[in-house]
């Protein structure tokens, strides 16, 4: 015990202490005034955060993103435990306003962090639900390095913590130590936004100046003066007319080679286009292959798509996790988890094919097995029913039975009344059964009345008991009675 107790001291001086708490920290512009922003791009263009948001109105940008947060929209969202009351009260909030929720999560991909604001109030159900829940403004919040939120009025310097339990939630995308603010995927996509904007506006220009054929005049007549030849090709230009004098001479001037500038303008602008593509939605077939794909590639544009949704569900999840723990805990209600799209396993077909291969060729696989490989739950697999195999037994083969003996039976009339007996007593007991025997006519007298007997039974009972067993009594009985037994 006396070295534990020295070693815990070694390890403790070595340490300085400083175990359970954090060492490397600069308190400076983390607890006064605002921490400033140390993303670079921000930095070299000289914008705001929060002014990235102008990024979006362009249509390529916009276009790619609305992508995106479509299939996240799309995927379906369910609570565990599912069978409760408190259950239905909650995805009854979160699908009445899914759609703030996960679009302001969103934002946390395009501008880094994003925050929005809950208002309760009770429902006519008795319980406590959302009166209003959406973004606010992320220029009023500032998401410290320890996990806390400032909140900074507008317009003054006061400040203060913020509830990140009940009132205000707080998603970010990437977020670190040095680097509070999160990373900004808009943030990536400005200088493709710049050079695109800045492209149009170059290829304006040059389709105003070049666009139109220019008129060069050539004054040689005596009689005609510049102004009268300025003023005659101003004409042509409005009246598609001119008249000139013979020994003058007009032509129309273009620029050299302007088939090879707008090829060049295309080809610049598709490579924006691809790169804005890729940046948003990853690898895309048509930005990746110049027109051109197999099913390959399809499938791996397929795959790059799942995993840019994979990672944007994982993205809100916590915040709406946050949400419905929110509302579990103003209810008193207990815990439930969110769960956001599917969560069944896709199908291997490789998998698949090797399985039937496999269970051809005599292997049996256990349930557990298709549990764990297909994603399978308890009680999905039934198990296969267990058919009795009844058989016609010769009279050397019967049993002793010490009751028919005392009775004076026939072993025609023991094993008679053993096949009865075995019967389950759900469709026909002994004694119903003997006497529909005893009062049938014929085979199709004896079925009638079986019929008649075991409406209460399935198809696959009737089937199997009365043609193993109750069909092969009536045989034998009328066998007997020939043979006057």
């Amino acid at each position: 015990m006396a070295k534990s107790n020295k070693d815990k001291a070694s390890k403790k001086a070595l340490s300085q202490g400083s175990l359970y708490s954090q060492e490397a920290v600069t308190r400076f512009l983390v607890n006064f005034g605002r921490q400033p922003d140390t993303d670079e791009v921000l930095r070299k263009a000289g914008i705001q955060r929060h002014k990235l948001k102008v990024i979006m109105d362009d249509e390529e940008i916009a276009q790619t993103i609305e992508t995106r947060l479509d299939a996240l929209l799309a995927e379906p969202i369910r609570i565990e435990p599912n069978n409760t009351p408190e259950a239905a009260h909650i995805l009854k909030e979160l699908l009445e306003w899914y759609f703030e929720i996960a679009s302001c999560c969103f934002g946390a991909l395009l501008l880094g962090y994003s925050v929005q604001e809950a208002v309760y109030e009770i429902k006519k159900e008795g319980y406590i639900g959302f009166e209003w829940i959406g973004e606010k403004p992320m220029q009023w919040f500032e998401p410290k390095n320890d996990g806390r939120l400032i909140y900074r009025q507008e317009g003054t310097v006061d400040e203060r913590e913020v509830d990140q339990t009940f009132k205000f939630f707080l998603t970010r995308r990437k977020a670190s130590y040095e680097q509070p603010y999160g990373k900004a995927l808009l943030a990536t996509l400005y200088w493709l936004f710049f050079f695109k904007q800045n492209g149009f506006k170059f290829w304006a220009k040059f389709l105003e100046r070049f666009g139109t054929p220019i008129l060069l005049g050539k004054v040689k007549s005596k009689n005609t003066t510049t102004d009268d030849m300025n003023n005659a090709l101003l004409n042509a230009h409005a009246q598609s007319v001119l008249s000139i004098d013979g020994a003058d001479d007009v032509q129309i001037l273009s620029t050299p080679g302007s088939g090879t500038a707008g090829s060049s303008f295309e080809s610049f602008n598709n490579q924006l286009l691809r790169q804005i593509q890729k940046v948003v939605l990853g690898q895309t077939l048509t930005s990746g292959t110049d027109g051109t794909g197999s099913r390959a590639l399809g499938q791996v544009h397929e795959n790059v798509r799942r995993d840019k949704l994979k990672s944007d569900m994982r993205l809100i999840t916590p915040t709406l996790q946050a949400i419905v723990n929110a509302l579990c805990k103003l209810n008193n209600w207990g815990d439930h988890k969110v769960i956001l799209g599917e969560e069944s396993k896709p199908l291997n077909k490789e998998q698949a094919e090797r399985d039937v291969h496999l269970k051809n060729a005599g292997a049996n696989l256990t349930p557990q097995y298709f549990q764990r490989e297909y994603g399978l739950q308890d009680g999905d697999i039934a198990e296969p029913a267990q058919i009795p195999q009844t058989q016609f037994h010769a009279l050397p083969k019967n049993a002793f039975g010490f009751k028919a003996q005392t009775q004076n039976l026939k072993p025609e009339q023991v094993e008679l009344e053993q096949l009865a007996t075995d019967q389950p007593k759900v469709l026909l007991n002994e004694d119903d059964l003997k006497q529909i025997v005893a009062d049938s006519k014929d085979t199709n007298d004896l079925t009638t009345k079986l019929y008649s007997a075991t409406k209460g039974a399935s198809v696959d009972e009737f089937e199997i008991i009365m043609s193993k067993a109750l069909f092969m009594a009536d045989v034998m009985g009328y066998v007997h009675a020939q043979q006057g037994k």
